[in-house]
């Protein structure tokens, strides 16, 4: 690992985290992880630490590719924006005239008040997770009013995307390689796995560093199966940074703005605890992000959690330019990144 461009501090830095991480990773037993730190708006320095499977030498590198799990979720946030942008979704119109065949196979009043904003926003009354007698039916239940609650839902995001592909008549991969990978130079991500992303992926550990089984999506999910690494990641939090808006893959400002406004508050959710002035003080939700009120700014963020055996994690201050994002192969990996706040917590 090593400190990327002559940012003044970065050089010390680098020696602090060697030592921090390594030892957290030891005491975690948390086999790998990838870590890169943002400073005016681009990726700075990037370590990475451990290897890719307990018990191998494979070594974490800068192009190992991880599950990032719910941080699936911003990514796609923003290529729905990108459809917004573009005139063929609009945030507020119930998304029935868009999919009216949709599997609600027990018809629900409910239904058709949902919209792509109540689904971004957690607000459609969806559950994280259809239970295991709507599994079976394959049916969707709604169990609060859409538009009036906060309510954490997967399953609202998997809704959305089948939404947007319809729309694009395209798959999400598709969508996603024409709207971010490609423009940002994504080469090592996914909603799907490939055999080159096969060949780079770490493997996912329980919370005794011990190897889990291993999972292959091969059919895309926009709320979880999204495969890249943290170098990636860091572009696409680089993508939400700049403050030239003029590519053709970039969203105004204006709806950039949109996607980090406090839609609604995460009742559910406490602050994440940083030093300073970076302490989070009320954690809402935008189009796709948490976001943390904070003495020093707003704090953008969010965290990835997959059974597989992966955690990770990234935020970005839009005020400041800075940001992190770490990624890891093991389920105490959601430890590691809350005890590395103390050292990144104002970045």
């Amino acid at each position: 690992m090593g400190p990327v461009g002559a940012q003044g501090g970065l050089t010390q830095l680098d020696d602090q985290l060697n030592k921090t991480v390594t030892a957290l990773l030891q005491e975690l037993q948390v086999p790998g992880a990838a870590l890169v730190l943002l400073l005016d708006g681009r990726p700075a320095w990037s370590g990475q630490f451990g290897v890719c499977q307990a018990q191998t030498t494979r070594a974490v590198q800068a192009n190992t590719v991880f599950e990032a799990a719910s941080m699936s979720k911003p990514l796609f946030a923003y290529l729905v924006l990108q459809a917004v942008q573009a005139g063929q979704l609009d945030l507020d119109r119930p998304v029935v005239h868009y999919l009216p065949q949709e599997v609600f196979r027990l018809a629900q009043d409910w239904q058709r008040l949902i919209t792509a904003r109540m689904l971004l926003t957690h607000r459609a009354g969806l559950p994280n997770w259809r239970s295991a007698d709507d599994e079976k039916t394959r049916s969707l239940r709604i169990g609060l009013e859409p538009g009036q609650h906060f309510n954490y839902s997967g399953e609202g995001y998997f809704y959305l995307q089948r939404v947007l592909e319809q729309i694009c008549a395209e798959p999400l991969q598709a969508i996603a390689e024409r709207g971010l990978f490609k423009p940002l130079g994504m080469r090592n991500s996914g909603f799907v796995l490939t055999p080159q992303l096969d060949a780079l992926r770490a493997h996912g550990h329980d919370e005794m560093g011990r190897p889990l089984p291993a999972q292959a999506y091969r059919q895309a999910n926009a709320a979880y199966t999204l495969y890249t690494t943290a170098a990636d990641y860091a572009l696409f939090l680089t993508e939400m940074l700049n403050r030239d808006r003029s590519a053709a893959h970039s969203l105004t400002t204006r709806n950039l703005l949109a996607m980090l406004a406090h839609a609604t508050p995460a009742t559910d959710r406490a602050p994440i605890n940083r030093p300073g002035a970076a302490q989070g003080q009320a954690v809402f939700w935008g189009l796709g992000w948490a976001i943390n009120t904070t003495a020093q700014g707003d704090i953008a963020y969010h965290t990835g959690t997959n059974s597989t055996g992966f955690r990770s994690y990234c935020q970005f201050s839009p005020s400041r330019g800075s940001g992190f994002v770490l990624m890891s192969n093991g389920l105490n990996g959601n430890q590691l990144w809350m005890r590395l706040m103390a050292e990144l917590g104002d970045r």
